[in-house]
């Protein structure tokens, strides 16, 4: 029952939760929070501002993460280690593809492994792939509060540093001719956390998945244009996707 080192919090202290809704600014946990019931901070520790509420009197769980794979992953460990099975990451993005647009929000069906943490976990061939059924509930639940002309489902590309794609000093023409062809085969916007997320997830036979709303224009070289934008409709389908996934179970 001891607390956890980095997140500060034990498994009674999530009242055996096995839900999380995380994303990287501490910021953003009472904006989620707030749409549970008897929402309440348990915890602030680090990056890890941690918050407990309710769906149908299940407990929930909102945590920040901070910015990164590595802080992620160790979160998401911890949480894993006192009972957290079912983890959402509500989080914003930059566009990749023209199909998307500023405000859209874009479900994770799976990630390009363009960082470093997950090849800490497993070879570079593995995977990252969200759960199926956290994928068909952010769709279900899109459509379920008519979103789904602003939603988009597929690959999303993964990295370590935000302006790694934005004009360098030095610049080099393989990272230019990567990045080029994860936009010819389709990702549709970039991000920093969700492929180590999902191989955690897989590997530690838990549930994942993504949502993130489209705040910058990655591919025109304005990674935040609006930090607001889709924001509020990225929450409410990530709680509407907990709703369902809760419904499933009962």
């Amino acid at each position: 029952m001891d607390k956890k080192y980095h997140i500060n919090v034990s498994k009674k202290d999530i009242e055996n939760s096995k839900y999380s809704l995380i994303c990287g600014d501490p910021g953003r946990v009472p904006r989620i929070s707030a749409l549970l019931n008897d929402s309440k901070e348990i915890s602030f520790n680090r990056e890890y501002r941690v918050h407990l509420g309710y769906l149908n009197d299940h407990p929930i769980i909102v945590s920040s993460m901070g910015i990164g794979c590595p802080s992620t992953a160790i979160g998401v460990e911890e949480f894993g280690q006192i009972g957290i099975t079912t983890t959402i990451r509500v989080g914003t993005s930059g566009i990749l593809s023209k199909k998307v647009k500023l405000g859209d929000i874009v479900s994770a069906t799976g990630a390009i492994r363009d960082e470093g943490t997950s090849h800490q976990y497993i070879d570079g061939a593995f995977p990252a792939v969200a759960s199926v059924d956290v994928v068909l509930a952010l769709r279900q639940a899109a459509h379920n509060l008519n979103l789904s002309s602003y939603f988009h489902e597929g690959i999303i590309h993964s990295k370590d540093a935000f302006y790694a794609e934005t004009p360098s000093m030095i610049p080099d023409p393989t990272i230019k001719d990567r990045w080029k062809s994860w936009i010819e085969a389709g990702a549709l916007v970039t991000e920093m956390e969700c492929s180590t997320i999902f191989v955690i997830s897989q590997i530690r036979g838990w549930r994942a998945g993504g949502i993130m709303a489209a705040i910058g224009d990655t591919e025109a070289g304005e990674p935040i244009v609006d930090h607001k934008k889709g924001q509020k409709e990225a929450i409410t389908v990530a709680i509407e996707a907990t709703k369902l996934l809760l419904m499933k179970e009962t």
